[in-house]
């Protein structure tokens, strides 16, 4: 019996980029990738769940035979989370409780390593006090804050150069991993310790949040980068 429900957020609107799931990358919607990604990982398809508002999304899912959730309005809007969209769909599946983790995957980071999920679940059974996994890209970008009097406040040492700042991550969107039990208990979940998942190889990945990424992701894969 496996073990893992895979689970693919895909809404239709998006404030900086109209239709980015359903894009066209080397001649497919950009979901289509994350779907077979998973459709490679797992034996059943039934076991791969997409969660959308989208009729196109969802003819996209049925001829790729993977099941399609259809997510109500109240958890569909730009401020939704994605948490509230797998609670949805858990109680829509009468055996849910079979699995023991969650694989959620960004159809918009299409650039995944291979044996990221085997891996991270390999780090949660080893890693008892963890209950998510995150997968992790490394950033050099110096950020902060501005506050209410409009004063700049740094996030970063300033006495240190972008490209020596070491430990400094944010989510690739590749991989959210999570234990199953309990999930659907909010005061919970906000408790649980993350993982964060770092590949030591170096793997260029992609997070499409505006056109720049597009055009990035494009670059990559000309270059060598291939959609798994």
């Amino acid at each position: 019996m496996n073990e893992i429900l895979i689970f693919i957020p895909a809404r239709l609107g998006s404030k900086r980029i109209k239709d980015k799931n359903i894009r066209k990358i080397n001649g497919k919607p950009l979901i289509y990738w994350t779907i077979k990604y998973a459709k490679k990982y797992l034996k059943s398809n039934k076991d791969i769940i997409v969660s959308s508002d989208s009729k196109i999304i969802q003819k996209i899912s049925l001829n790729e035979k993977v099941r399609f959730f259809k997510r109500p309005k109240n958890i569909s809007g730009d401020k939704a989370e994605v948490y509230f969209a797998v609670v949805h769909a858990l109680k829509k599946i009468k055996d849910s409780k079979k699995y023991k983790f969650i694989a959620l995957l960004q159809p918009t980071s299409p650039l995944r390593p291979k044996n990221i999920i085997s891996n991270g679940i390999k780090i949660l059974k080893k890693n008892k006090s963890f209950q998510n996994l995150i997968h992790l890209e490394r950033t050099y970008h110096k950020v902060g804050s501005v506050s209410k009097k409009n004063e700049w406040e740094p996030l970063y040492d300033s006495t240190i150069r972008g490209q020596d700042v070491l430990n400094q991550f944010r989510p690739s969107g590749c991989l959210f991993l999570y234990l199953r039990k309990d999930f659907e208990n909010f005061k919970k979940f906000i408790k649980r310790k993350n993982y964060g998942l770092v590949h030591k190889e170096k793997k260029e990945t992609v997070n499409i949040d505006n056109e720049e990424d597009f055009i990035k992701l494009r670059f990559l894969l000309k270059n060598g980068n291939n959609l798994n």
